[in-house]
C-alpha cells in the first residue's frame, strides 16, 4: 500500500512539473499582445503635425487587428498626447517604458520633445522611432543606437531647397527661423551647406513660435538685398511671415521648410500663401504621383484608407505616423519581438523598404535612411499644394 501511495505521489509531481513547464513555454512563445507606445502632439502648437500621425496609428492598429493581428497576435497601441511639451513627452516616455512595459515608443511630432525622449530611450535601451525632422535626433550615430526617425532630416530639406535655388539662379537669401529646436537645427544646416551650393546668407532673423508679427524681421531681410526669403518653422509662424511679406509689399519669393506641408498653412496664410514653395514628400498630392512610381501603391492605399475613415487629408505628417508603425510591424512579422531584436532588425534589415514618406535604407551609421532626391518641390497654386515641375 505504501508503494502504491508513493507511486501516485510521484505521478502527481511529474504531471504538475510538466504542466508548469508547458505554461512557461506558452507564455514566452505565445504573447497575448504586442504592446507599442505612441507619443504624438494631439494638442498644442504641434497638433497640425500630431493629429494626422495619431489618426494614422489608430487606422493601422484597427486594420491589422481586423486581419488577425501579427502572426495571430494582436497589436495593443498605448497612445499618449505630449501636448507639444518636452516635459509632458518625457513624463509619458517614462510611463510607457516603466509602467506599460512597451516594446518600442513611436514619436514625438516635434524635434524638441523627440530630443528629450531620445535620452530616455538611450538610457533605458528601448527602441524609439521619431516623427520629427531634426538631424540631431539620429546623430551622432554612436549616441543614437536605439533611436530612428522617418521624416526627411532637415539636412535633406536644405539640400533640396538649395538645388531648387540653383535652378532658379538665386544665390542670396535671408533666413527667418523659429527659435525652437526645429528652427535652430534647420538654420544650422542652412549655414553648413550654403557654401557647397554657392548660396550666401545675407541676413539671419529669428522669432518665437507664437509671435504675432514678424514685420521687423522681414524688413531687415529686404534691406539686406536678399533675393529670396527662407522660412524655417512650423505653423503658425510661417503663415504670419507670409502675410507680413505681402502686407509690406516685399517682392521676394518665399521658400518654406517641410514643416508646413499641410493645408493648415494655407488656411492660416490665406491669399498670402500663393506662390510659397517648399520641399516635401509625395503624399501631399497623391493624385499627381505616376503609377510607375515605386511609392505609388503604398501612398494610394494609405491615402484611400485614411480619407475614407477621417474625411480629411493625411498630409506628410500622416505618412510619418504610417511609416513609424509599419516599420515596427515589419520587424514583428519577421520574429523581432523584444526590444533588442526590434532595434537590431531595423538597423540591419530595412533595405529598399518602401514607405509612404520615401524608400528607407537604415544602416549602423544612418538611422534615417532617406536621401534628398526623394523630396520633391511643391508650390501653393489656387489655394492648394501642387507638384512643382523644375
Amino acid at each position: 500500500m505504501k508503494k502504491f501511495l508513493l507511486l501516485i505521489t510521484m505521478m502527481v509531481l511529474v504531471l504538475a512539473a510538466c504542466s508548469g513547464n508547458s505554461d512557461d513555454s506558452s507564455s514566452s512563445e505565445d504573447p497575448k499582445e504586442y504592446k507599442i507606445g505612441v507619443i504624438y502632439s494631439k494638442t498644442g502648437p504641434n497638433s497640425p503635425l500630431g493629429e494626422p500621425e495619431w489618426n494614422a496609428t489608430k487606422l493601422i492598429e484597427e486594420k491589422i487587428n481586423a486581419e488577425g493581428g501579427i502572426n495571430g497576435v494582436p497589436l495593443k497601441i498605448v497612445m499618449a498626447d505630449d501636448e507639444s511639451s518636452q516635459e509632458k513627452a518625457t513624463q509619458e516616455m517614462n510611463r510607457l517604458i516603466n509602467d506599460e512595459n512597451v516594446l518600442v515608443v513611436l514619436g514625438s511630432s516635434g524635434s524638441g520633445p523627440s530630443l528629450a525622449m531620445k535620452g530616455i530611450a538611450m538610457q533605458q535601451q528601448v527602441p524609439m522611432i521619431s516623427a520629427a525632422a531634426s538631424i540631431h535626433i539620429v546623430e551622432p550615430a554612436e549616441e543614437s543606437k536605439w533611436v530612428f526617425k522617418t521624416p526627411h532630416s532637415d539636412v535633406h530639406a536644405v539640400e533640396r531647397i538649395y538645388m531648387y535655388l540653383n535652378q532658379q539662379g538665386i544665390s542670396k537669401i535671408g533666413v527667418i527661423n523659429d527659435s525652437n529646436a526645429f528652427g535652430t537645427s534647420g538654420l544650422e544646416q542652412l549655414e553648413k551647406l550654403a557654401g557647397e551650393y554657392g548660396i550666401e546668407i545675407v541676413a539671419k532673423e529669428s522669432y518665437n513660435t507664437q509671435d504675432p508679427d514678424m514685420s521687423a524681421q522681414v524688413t531687415k531681410i529686404n534691406s539686406a538685398n536678399a533675393e529670396a526669403i527662407v522660412v524655417w518653422g512650423t505653423n503658425p509662424g510661417p503663415a504670419v511671415i507670409a502675410k507680413n511679406v505681402r502686407e509690406l509689399g516685399v517682392d521676394l519669393p518665399i521658400i518654406g521648410s517641410h514643416g508646413i506641408a499641410n493645408q493648415n498653412f494655407i488656411n492660416l496664410a490665406g491669399e498670402a500663401a500663393e506662390g510659397v514653395v517648399i520641399p516635401t514628400g509625395k503624399l501631399l498630392f497623391p493624385e499627381q504621383i505616376p503609377q510607375d512610381d515605386i511609392q505609388y501603391e503604398v501612398i494610394s492605399t494609405f491615402y484611400k484608407d485614411y480619407t475614407e475613415k477621417y474625411n480629411s487629408e493625411p498630409t506628410n505628417f500622416g505618412s510619418y505616423g504610417h511609416d513609424n508603425l509599419m516599420l515596427v510591424i515589419e520587424a514583428l512579422k519577421n520574429g523581432a519581438t523584444d526590444r533588442e531584436s526590434i532595434r537590431d532588425y531595423l538597423e540591419n534589415n530595412i533595405k529598399d523598404w518602401v514607405g509612404a514618406t520615401g524608400v528607407y535604407n537604415f544602416t549602423e551609421t544612418d538611422h534615417n535612411g532617406l536621401e534628398a532626391g526623394s523630396l520633391v518641390m511643391a508650390v501653393v497654386k489656387d489655394g492648394k499644394w501642387t507638384l512643382l515641375e523644375n
